[in-house]
C-alpha cells in the first residue's frame, strides 16, 4: 500500500479521496497546497492541510507519493505549477487509474495523470503527463491528449483526434474524428468541435432554448 498526499483540497480533492479511501492500494495521510490556501480545505476526514514550504519537513520524498488533486483553474496552468513544484522536491508523482477504468492502449499513460471510473482508453491512445480524465469519457482509437489537461465527463474524442496542451473539455463535449484542438482552449459542455480550432479559442455550444410551446402542447404535437 502505497502512503499518498494529495494536491489540493477542494472539491477535487474530496472526491478522489472518496475514491481512495475504497482503494486498498492506497493510503492518504495528507493534504498539500501553497501556502495561502491551507485554511481553505473542505476534504471530509482532514481538519488541515500542509503549506507546501512545510512538506517535506513533514514527509519525506522516500515515504509517499503524490496524486494531483487540484482543478483547472488558469486553463490548468496552477495544476501545472504545482506539478512541477513537487517534482523539483523530489516527490514521485503517481498515476492514479481507478480500478474501474478500462484501458486498451499499449502507451502508457503520462506522469500524475488521474482517470476516474467507466473512462474507456481506447487501442493506440496516447496521453500526456498531468492530465485529468473525468468518468465516462471515452478517448477513440489513435487520439491523442497532451499534458495539463482536464476533460471533463462524458466527453468524447473520437479516433485520431488530438488535444493539445493545456485544454479544457466540458461535459459531454464532441471532438470528432481527426481533428486537432489547439493548445489553451476551452471547449464547453456539450460543444461538437468538427473543425480544428485556433489556439486559445472558446468554444461554446449554445445554451438549451425554451421552445414557445408548453410541454403539454409539445407533447400533443410532436410526441415524445
Amino acid at each position: 500500500m502505497k502512503n499518498v498526499i494529495l494536491a489540493g483540497n477542494a472539491t477535487t480533492a474530496d472526491i478522489l479521496n472518496a475514491y481512495l479511501v475504497r482503494d486498498d492500494r492506497y493510503n492518504v495521510v495528507g493534504l498539500t497546497v501553497d501556502d495561502n490556501y491551507v485554511d481553505q480545505g473542505i476534504v471530509s476526514g482532514f481538519d488541515t492541510s500542509i503549506a507546501l514550504s512545510q512538506l517535506k519537513d513533514i514527509y519525506s520524498p522516500r515515504d509517499c507519493v503524490i496524486i494531483m488533486a487540484m482543478g483547472y483553474d488558469d486553463l490548468n496552468k496552477t495544476r501545472q505549477s504545482m506539478f512541477r513544484r513537487l517534482k523539483d522536491m523530489g516527490f514521485g508523482i503517481e498515476t492514479y487509474v481507478h480500478p474501474d477504468a478500462h484501458l486498451y492502449s499499449e502507451y502508457p499513460l503520462g506522469e500524475g495523470c488521474v482517470v476516474l471510473p467507466s473512462v474507456v482508453i481506447e487501442p493506440h491512445v496516447k496521453v500526456g503527463e498531468n492530465t485529468m480524465i473525468w468518468s465516462n469519457t471515452t478517448l477513440a482509437h489513435h487520439c491523442s491528449v497532451a499534458s495539463n489537461c482536464w476533460i471533463a465527463s462524458g466527453a468524447v474524442i473520437s479516433g485520431q483526434a488530438r488535444i493539445k496542451d493545456n485544454c479544457f473539455i466540458g461535459v459531454n463535449a464532441t471532438i470528432v474524428n481527426d481533428k486537432t484542438v489547439e493548445e489553451y482552449c476551452i471547449i464547453g459542455g456539450g460543444a461538437l468541435i468538427t473543425k480544428d480550432t485556433k489556439p486559445s479559442s472558446v468554444h461554446l455550444s449554445r445554451s438549451g432554448e425554451e421552445l414557445r410551446f408548453s410541454s403539454e402542447e409539445y407533447v400533443k404535437f410532436f410526441g415524445i
